[in-house]
């Protein structure tokens, strides 16, 4: 059996030695939080530039959008119409032509239902439409300052590399944004909600057709998916900006 026995001298040598290593390793850590703390500014300025700048993202007050959604689930296919106003309301008909389901958030205040007929929505909703918002409201939100976004690296979607962002969203999960490190377009979003006693599970939209109206770029296709499954298809065939809203829109019941 050896015993090893260190003297005072070595046993400082070793603590030396350790702190050196504990600094290296802290500057490598630094640097590389550091790196993406500037990475981000610039992630976010290419992001502005591919969505037509950010004077001409910095216009957009209202959008308005119209067009189909092909819901896999239900088997079922029919109108679509979303209504946004910033800062913080949305406006969703589904299927309206068939008295489908509506949602609205106003302000942290949610309503859903059918035709007139509305209630408070349900914490869970209430979560999913702060979170639809949030990632509706891209890249404006970027272009004022609003979103709370931090880098986190590069990760591969359908085989190729996409930046991630991170943007911290008022009572909703955190948004998860794949920006395609190229073009600089957003790919998708997505956020883990909390099923309740059924767990978790990840919702997210990824961005296709993209086309310019007034000088910003939209996604005119999404595909929602949720637990990796795609479960429904909007395709947006008129998109107007800025337009004047009826009174009512996000407060039917006032």
């Amino acid at each position: 059996m050896f015993v090893f026995r260190l003297s005072k001298s070595d046993l400082s040598s070793l603590e030396v030695l350790c702190l050196i290593l504990f600094s290296v390793l802290f500057q490598l850590v630094s640097v590389h939080v550091h790196a993406y703390e500037g990475q981000l500014q610039r992630t976010v300025n290419n992001v502005l530039e591919a969505y037509g700048g950010k004077n001409n993202v910095l216009k957009i007050k209202t959008v308005s959008a119209h067009g189909r959604i092909d819901d896999f689930l239900r088997k079922t296919s029919g109108g679509y119409a979303r209504t946004m106003r910033r800062p913080g309301e949305l406006r969703i008909d589904i299927m309206p032509e068939r008295g489908g389901e509506v949602r609205i958030l106003s302000h942290g205040r949610g309503l859903q239902g059918s035709g007139d007929r509305l209630s408070a929505a349900k914490p869970v909703s209430l979560s999913s439409m702060r979170y639809q918002y949030g990632y509706l409201d891209l890249p404006m939100s970027l272009a004022d300052g609003s979103a709370k976004a931090v880098h986190r690296g590069v990760e591969e979607l359908h085989g190729r590399p996409m930046e991630i962002l991170l943007i911290e969203l008022a009572n909703a999960p955190t948004l998860k944004v794949y920006i395609d490190f190229e073009t600089h377009l957003i790919r998708r979003v997505e956020a883990r909600f909390d099923m309740g006693g059924m767990g978790s599970s990840i919702l997210g939209t990824e961005y296709d057709n993209f086309k310019t109206v007034d000088g910003a770029v939209f996604p005119l296709t999404l595909n929602n998916f949720a637990g990796g499954k795609n479960i429904s298809v909007l395709s947006i065939t008129r998109l107007k900006l800025n337009q004047a809203l009826p009174d009512g829109v996000f407060a039917p019941n006032d």
